[in-house]
């Protein structure tokens, strides 16, 4: 049973590493830079869409086999190659602000969808097959654990400081003398490049990608990840990403009233969350932490106090 259990829940918590590294991407733009980024899932689909082409195609070529090797490269092909296209979407588009990124940034979204239906050698509508196995559950972790201690310590250095100085009041930052375009542009070109990693993550995982993956529906389910976990911390980034992932995968074993519907469930319990938590459920669990120590410290007071 345990064992059984334990097979189980590899892809689940596969799928929460992936979403994690893609909702921490775009927390340093909407939560950081305050850039409303609704197509995050394209630099997504073109991660994965070029590393798998780079294991299909151009690694036998070069003859390259060796697995480990492999991966590396491919994740650097990954975040590369959505660097690239971030850098192409964000040149023109960050002048814009609010609604018109949003729409901008869903234009360019349906486009890499559209296009990836198109190209017979990456199987078009029919999705990418054939992809070796090369990723797993620990390169996942491993690749998480790296991108959150990255950003952790970006977000100390002085660009980091900047972006989030040009979030809070952009009149103000210019006043500063900073560069607000340029760090715009930087946490947009980090944020895309990291959804290229998750991209090459998921392709070697799954051994499948298929251009929905570009669909508006899961840029959505990355920002709800990071607005429902908190857009300001990297701990609710991640938080986020795992109730969306673990609450629908828990409702699959309820009875069957509530698994029929279970997505209807799961979106009630968002809104309950977004109701009584609007910042976010990193600032509930701030609460409740605050809380316990409080009654800690006030347990302790009446004991020393009694004892004198």
């Amino acid at each position: 049973m345990m064992e059984q259990l334990l097979e189980y829940s590899i892809l689940p918590l596969t799928l929460f590493g992936i979403t994690a590294i893609q909702a921490l991407g775009l927390q340093l733009i909407l939560g950081g830079a305050g850039l409303l980024s609704l197509g995050h899932a394209a630099f997504y689909a073109v991660g994965g869409y070029s590393a798998a082409a780079f294991t299909v195609y151009a690694a036998p070529y070069l003859g390259l086999s060796q697995p480990l090797l492999l991966m590396l490269i491919s994740l650097l092909v990954g975040a590369g190659s959505a660097l690239l296209a971030g850098l192409i979407v964000a040149v023109p588009c960050l002048r814009l602000q609010g609604d018109y990124l949003a729409m901008a940034t869903l234009g360019f979204a349906e486009i890499i969808g559209t296009a990836l239906k198109n190209i017979d050698a990456v199987g078009g509508t029919r999705g990418f097959t054939g992809i070796p196995k090369l990723s797993s559950l620990p390169w996942v972790f491993s690749v998480l654990a790296l991108v959150w201690w990255a950003l952790a310590r970006f977000n100390r250095t002085g660009l980091g400081l900047a972006i989030r100085a040009t979030r809070d009041d952009e009149i103000a930052a210019r006043s500063l003398g900073i560069n607000t375009y340029a760090t715009k542009l930087s946490a947009f070109l980090l944020g895309s490049a990291i959804a290229g990693l998750a991209g090459a993550l998921y392709v070697h995982a799954l051994q499948f990608i298929s251009p929905d993956e570009a669909d508006f529906s899961r840029s959505v389910v990355i920002v709800l990840a990071v607005v429902i976990g908190g857009m300001t911390s990297l701990f609710g980034s991640v938080l986020g990403a795992l109730i969306l992932v673990a609450v629908p995968e828990v409702l699959r074993f309820a009875p069957d009233v509530i698994r029929e519907q279970r997505m209807i469930y799961f979106a009630l319990i968002v809104i309950f969350v977004m109701l009584f938590s609007p910042k976010g459920l990193q600032s509930l669990v701030l609460r409740l932490a605050r809380r316990h120590q409080k009654n800690e410290s006030s347990s302790l007071g009446r004991k020393l106090g009694g004892a004198g």
